[in-house]
């Protein structure tokens, strides 16, 4: 007896001197400064894709320095180079960091799951200045667009085509932007009943081909759309000017910038691309005036406690009149652009015009 008695002792000692479960605290949310709201702009600075963001960050830039009122936007800008895989990283560390209450994305993202899911998962309004389709699925809610649906782009430029007949050609060059676009325009093609387009690679590649290649079709006239980032058709070998020898309609992207234009060079008078209407009559360019405005758009309805929630709602219910556009958005409408807004541009005297 006396023996268990002393076990018994001992297994109590030890059950009291046990060290307690460990808690694990949960991670203190950042210090807020008072009156300000963090918006972080990813854009390529850097890299190949085009088009590049540094008109967009001028712009903003610019904004940033001239705001006034009671509530203030701290501008971070983060430099994706050309990166899906660095803005999905930078936006995964921003959801971990919670450091900021809304973002702009002003490079043409493609909104595949592995976007949507970190977009959903930061649970922060996402504000895009380059196309995008109108957003579904559970992210849908926090992605608003500030440019025209690849859709919409697509029948402006196929309704500028001067008789249903004309041949076309559509050059790609191999990315997703890309991609999207030949999709579009194919599809209102064939909406149309208009005869379908020939699709011709422009892909690095087949670069050295191109020109082979495509004479059989720039030859005869056929209207042609480049698309995707129209760098890659300036450099290294100048697509665009050799196609646009030939007569026809030689079309760009919306991805296309002032820059870009004013590379083009003896193909200038021939080439068009779509924009919108007031910054391009103002003599600013689209993109710049897009990106303006998103900042503008969130400092009006951006929540001065942070409650993202909040601010997505006040976006959501109502219109917005920018630099670039009006915007109206819904809860079923997360494009905020009329297509009646879209014009086309060209190369004028140095700058970008609407093409008469």
């Amino acid at each position: 007896m006396l023996r268990a008695g002393l076990i018994g002792l001992v297994i109590v000692a030890a059950a009291c001197t046990a060290p307690a479960p460990t808690t694990i605290a949960p991670t203190p949310s950042p210090t807020r400064e008072p009156g300000t709201y963090a918006v972080t702009a990813f854009l390529d600075l850097s890299g190949t894709r085009g088009p590049r963001g540094d008109a967009q960050r001028s712009a903003m830039q610019q904004w940033t320095d001239s705001q006034r009122g009671p509530l203030r936007l701290k501008l971070r800008i983060v430099d994706v180079a050309g990166s899906d895989a660095k803005l999905l990283v930078e936006l995964k560390r921003a959801a971990d960091a919670g450091d900021t209450d809304a973002f702009v994305v002003g490079v043409p993202a493609t909104i595949d799951d592995a976007l949507a899911s970190a977009i959903a998962l930061v649970k922060r309004p996402v504000l895009f200045t380059m196309p995008i389709a109108e957003p579904t699925g559970d992210a849908a809610r926090w992605m608003f667009g500030l440019a025209p649906s690849p859709d919409a782009l697509a029948r402006a430029l196929v309704d500028a085509l001067p008789a249903r007949s004309t041949p076309a050609v559509i050059v790609s060059n191999g990315t997703l932007a890309s991609g999207r676009e030949e999709l579009a325009l194919a599809t209102t093609f064939r909406t149309d009943g208009r005869p379908m387009p020939f699709v011709l690679s422009a892909a690095p590649e087949v670069r050295d081909t191109f020109s082979d290649r495509s004479k059989p079709f720039f030859s005869g006239g056929a209207a042609v759309f480049f698309t995707g980032s129209a760098t890659s058709y300036l450099d290294p070998q100048r697509i665009i000017p050799a196609a646009a020898i030939a007569p026809g309609f030689e079309f760009l992207s919306y991805l296309t910038d002032a820059s870009d234009a004013s590379r083009l060079g003896d193909a200038a008078p021939a080439v068009r691309w779509p924009g919108l209407r007031r910054p391009s009559a103002a003599g600013s360019g689209t993109h710049a005036a897009t990106a303006t405005d998103a900042l503008a758009l969130l400092a009006l309805n951006a929540d001065a406690a942070g409650d993202a929630e909040r601010t997505r709602s006040r976006i959501e219910g109502g219109t917005f009149a920018g630099i670039a556009t009006t915007y109206a958005f819904s809860t079923s409408r997360h494009l905020g652009v009329d297509p009646r807004e879209i014009a086309l541009l060209a190369w004028q005297g140095g700058r970008a015009v609407i093409a008469r």
